[in-house]
């Protein structure tokens, strides 16, 4: 009899559909989520995996969009406690989380064409023309790209953007130069729905890259 009027509620009440990743997080998953980053071993890489796509832009004569990624509440504190494994404690991962607030993070790594590698190692090195991609070299070349971030057709309105340039370890031989560009467009996560989301980066050259990521999977 019992069972029975459960499923007569069950079908007249369904239950809501639960949002896959979590907004806000509560003080248990605050905790997993640092356990998880603390780790920082394949468990740690296996889930952020899906997080993260490499961009392989062939042919491009500009600078390179090496990478996208998104990052959910969740994922932020699992993201910063693998990056500080000594010495940090889960009351500063608690702490930076609520400073931060709720927010998704679109993360987007630039780099310039001469920090990738040659195919050919043995190839003699080209000397640049003179002028040549003197344009792409200062700190802000970044700001020649468009981003776009988009769910249901619709572009979503970034609460912040901040960059940081990515510089080589300098040597004996050679000084530390710029090789590229992180940029971070910061959304309010009430604004982010639990579905597909797409961030379109267009290049300087108008060429546009795209990566899609579905929320409904990721926590």
């Amino acid at each position: 009899m019992c069972l029975a009027v459960c499923l007569i509620l069950t079908c007249a009440f369904p239950v809501q559909e639960v949002a896959a990743y979590e907004s806000p997080l509560n003080p248990a998953s605050v905790h997993e989520a640092f356990v998880l980053g603390q780790r920082n071993d394949k468990a740690t890489a296996d889930f952020l995996s899906p997080y993260s796509k490499e961009i392989t832009g062939e042919g491009l004569q500009g600078p390179h969009i090496a990478q996208i990624d998104i990052l959910t509440p969740f994922t932020q504190i699992v993201d910063a406690s693998r990056q500080n494994t000594s010495g940090y404690t889960e009351q500063e991962a608690e702490a930076a989380f609520r400073q931060h607030g709720n927010t998704v993070i679109v993360r987007v790594v630039l780099m310039l064409p001469a920090a990738f590698p040659k195919k050919d190692d043995n190839a003699a090195p080209q000397n640049p023309a003179p002028g040549n991609n003197a344009a792409l070299r200062p700190e802000n070349f970044w700001q020649n790209f468009q981003f776009n971030v988009k769910q249901k057709g619709k572009t979503l309105a970034s609460r912040s953007i901040h960059n940081k340039p990515i510089f080589s370890s300098a040597t004996k031989d050679t000084p530390s130069v710029l090789d590229g560009e992180t940029v971070w467009l910061e959304f309010d996560a009430k604004d982010v729905a639990s579905d597909q989301i797409t961030v379109d980066v267009v290049t300087p050259e108008a060429k546009t890259i795209s990566a899609t990521f579905d929320l409904r999977k990721l926590r």
